[in-house]
């Protein structure tokens, strides 16, 4: 009956973990069988049988299923057929399979998943041309796109590199010396565009792919175009030694004090009593610390402060992920979080904030080898971080006035007829946007920005959505989590939609409020408001008219980050918050390219 056998050339190829021996085949023949409902006589069933240097084992028999569609129609009945061929060799494990699957206990004893980086290095080189990849994106936003697909001729010649090690390939198609393959890295699932192949035809099939996943010392990379990518890691892949953790504070308090869906609360008598802001800030500030990580000598990754190294915590990397044991701040003791969703006191799922920090995972691991990165849950492996930035240091943009700048808009008198010049607004407004022929302040309410920017060249018109922020200098995320949200949530925004128009010019046409106060700043600071009409239509009209973003700020210096990346390049181990500020305004860049717009941030120098 075997020979009967016809299936496509796809299958799931495993390391071996441990040898695969007759009675180990044996048992999970039988422990498969056992699992099903009235299973028949074997069609077939074959045991280690030798084909050169390698195995093969083959398991086929029909068995009853009720359809997935009527679960509950316990007398409709199909019968089913199922087969199984396992290809052992050079220490892999190769299986195709048809309505049949392996038991959990036999695939924790034997197999072990390839890494990604095995498959891209094994299967693709300099000569594969990619006709379609499945990308995830790794933001940190909740308003940027999450996952795309693009399918070309050539992809290497559509796709736009600058944005794209913000994604992580999920699986891909290209083709190589006129052979088709697709994959999915991290299942190991690798198929080969062909003809049905017989048994022994899918034999030789997994034993070919197998010989080019072999180790390669000194071998060919992968293809360039996946090395533009992030890539995505299992933890088992991981060869780096975690050094540094740090808690997401900026995440948290945007949940707590922006997005307000959450609450810190803690025990008052036999109630529960919300947290106030001055309660909240020493919490989040005592969690803002940078924390070493070091194990000691039964093996365990325990957490201290830098300063004093007094033990604050445990961490254990897991098969799946890295988990926060335990976090043992002074602060942090009777603190608990609720979902903003219930009334107070009401939530009954309400979590320890040390135990929500981990199950949220609020927290950025950083290792001994920088291009690894643990974040949102999840292992990264980014080589563009240590390439000297020279790529990201290309949307960042100096602007000298922002050294003098002491506040965000300054303050406000009735009689007041422009933004202060010493604030964000007013060197926006100065130095900022000079090519700007009209500017309109956009700020409260339903707002896009905080001002507006159109330049109506007719050779070369461009619309310039402009967040303006102050803040000390620093080289952490956390003066970015809100404008990146702001600007990535009003992307859309810069097709300038008709419908939104009339609320937007009648705003446009007042005087400047804010605190109560009604200022002489007209909200139309560049040109008239017969001007911006102009603007709108000619600019959304235009085919050619440049998109931009632009976050304006105070509290980044160019220079500074141009520093950190080479110290990186030199060795020395990040900050995890400029980690983070690397992977949040990465992602808002990529963000921006994909609505066709540019990102950039304009900064000190």
């Amino acid at each position: 009956m075997i020979d009967e056998l016809q299936a496509s050339k796809s299958c799931y190829f495993y390391r071996q973990k441990a040898p695969v021996t007759a009675a180990a085949i044996t048992g999970l023949f039988r422990t498969i069988r056992a699992t099903h409902t009235s299973p028949s006589n074997n069609l077939f069933s074959f045991i280690r049988e030798p084909q050169g240097a390698s195995f093969w084992s083959a398991l086929c028999f029909q068995f009853d299923k009720t359809p997935a569609f009527l679960p509950g129609a316990d007398d409709v009945i199909d019968r089913v057929t199922g087969y199984l061929l396992i290809v052992e060799h050079r220490d892999y494990v190769a299986i195709f399979k048809s309505q049949l699957e392996i038991p959990a206990d036999f695939a924790k004893r034997h197999l072990q998943r390839i890494s990604a980086q095995d498959v891209d290095r094994g299967l693709t080189s300099e000569a594969s041309v990619f006709a379609k990849v499945r990308l995830r994106h790794m933001t940190l936003s909740r308003f940027a796109l999450r996952s795309k697909t693009l399918e070309g001729e050539n992809l290497q010649n559509n796709v736009g590199m600058a944005s794209s090690a913000r994604f992580a390939p999920l699986g891909y198609s290209f083709t190589e010396a006129d052979e088709h393959f697709s994959t999915t890295p991290r299942t190991g699932r690798i198929s080969l565009r062909a003809d049905r192949a017989g048994y022994l035809g899918m034999v030789d099939f997994a034993c070919s792919i197998i010989d080019r996943l072999q180790p390669r010392a000194g071998g060919p990379s992968s293809s360039p175009f996946l090395e533009a990518f992030a890539r995505p890691l299992e933890l088992s892949d991981l060869t780096a030694n975690p050094t540094q953790l740090a808690v997401d504070t900026a995440i948290l308090g945007q949940a707590i004090f922006d997005d307000k869906i959450i609450r810190l609360v803690k025990r008052d008598g036999g109630v529960y009593r919300e947290l106030p802001k001055l309660e909240v800030d020493p919490i989040l500030a005592e969690l803002t610390g940078v924390l070493g990580i070091a194990k000691n000598v039964n093996g365990k990754l325990l957490l201290s402060k830098p300063a004093t190294g007094v033990e604050v915590g445990e961490i254990a990397i897991n098969k799946t992920r890295i988990a926060l044991k335990r976090l043992t701040l002074p602060l942090l003791a009777d603190v608990y979080v609720e979902d903003t969703q219930f009334a107070l006191g009401a939530d009954e799922d309400r979590v320890q904030l040390k135990q929500f920090i981990d199950k949220q995972d609020t927290f950025i691991i950083l290792f001994d080898e920088p291009r690894f990165a643990y974040l949102d849950g999840s292992l990264y492996q980014d080589d563009s971080l240590i390439n000297g930035g020279s790529q990201f240091l290309g949307y960042l943009f100096e602007n000298a006035e922002l050294a003098t700048v002491t506040d965000e808009k300054g303050a406000f008198t009735a009689a007041q007829r422009m933004f202060d010049p010493d604030s964000t607004f007013g060197a926006v407004l100065s130095t900022v946007a000079p090519d700007d022929d009209v500017m309109v302040c956009d700020d409260l309410g339903d707002e896009w920005a905080d001002f507006i920017g159109f330049r109506t060249d007719p050779a070369a018109p461009r619309i310039t959505f402009y967040h303006a922020k102050h803040g000390d200098l620093t080289l952490g995320a956390g003066a970015f989590h809100v404008s990146v949200s702001q600007a990535i949530k009003n992307l859309g925004n810069l097709a300038l939609p008709a419908a939104a128009m009339a609320n937007k010019f009648a705003l446009w046409d007042r005087l400047y409020s804010n605190g109560g106060v009604t200022t002489r700043i007209h909200r139309t600071c560049r040109g008239t408001p017969a001007a911006s009409r102009t603007a709108v239509e000619f600019c959304r009209n235009a085919p050619h008219t440049f998109k931009r973003v632009a976050i304006v700020t105070s509290s980044l210096s160019k220079t500074a980050v141009e520093q950190a990346f080479k110290d990186i390049e030199a060795g020395r181990t990040p900050s995890p918050y400029f980690v983070q500020l690397y992977w949040l305004l990465s992602s808002f860049f990529a963000a921006c390219t994909e609505v066709g717009a540019f990102g950039c941030v304009i900064c000190q120098e």
